[in-house]
């Protein structure tokens, strides 16, 4: 069973997208653009993928990365510490928590929507594995551009799988602000 995405429900879901990625992919306070984008230009060798799932939907968030020296160094002032300190270990486990700190974001907004929702523990892969999401049918697919402010730029992808029609519509003022860093119980 396959169902639709509204004009609404997508014009909703890139806010979330990128509500999220500002609130937690950056210091607090420091300044990050995101933007949807036609096509991922830059071929990161890998992504760390999280989904959100309901009755009526799976999304698939994945977001690309490098293990660059900029990326890194970005990765490595967020926990605090210098480059130099951050092994590649090191370097995943912050990536991975970083991303789940943003599919926690755009977990918590759809939940104002859809009271039956659930997320995934990240899971690394390489970046080809994007090229085998168009088998799932995805009735939403977007790219998006973070400019992390540092240097630093990060792509990110989601899929939403739709199992009936999606139409809700997004209010700026409607859903509260949330802190990024609350612990949440799976």
């Amino acid at each position: 069973m396959s169902g639709s995405v509204s004009e609404r429900a997508c014009v909703a879901l890139d806010h979330m997208v990128v509500r999220a990625a500002k609130s937690t992919l950056v210091p607090s306070g420091a300044d990050c653009q995101v933007t949807p984008i036609e096509s991922v230009v830059s071929r990161e060798k890998k992504v760390v993928m999280f989904t959100v799932s309901s009755y009526l939907f799976r999304a698939l968030l994945f977001i690309h990365f490098d293990q660059d020296a900029t990326t890194l160094a970005h990765f490595a002032s967020l926990d605090g510490i210098g480059s130099e300190e951050m092994s590649e270990e090191r370097f995943f486990d912050a990536v991975m928590e970083r991303g789940n700190l943003c599919c926690g974001a755009f977990n918590r907004e759809l939940a104002h929507f859809f009271p039956h929702i659930g997320m995934s523990t990240p899971c690394i892969l390489d970046r080809g594995s994007l090229d085998h999401v168009s088998v799932l049918k995805p009735a939403f697919f977007r790219h998006y551009l973070a400019d992390l402010g540092s240097g630093a730029a990060l792509h990110l992808t989601l899929a939403v799988c739709a199992f009936a029609e999606l139409d809700f519509a997004y209010e700026a003022g409607a859903v509260e602000e949330e802190s990024a860093g609350e612990m949440e119980m799976f």
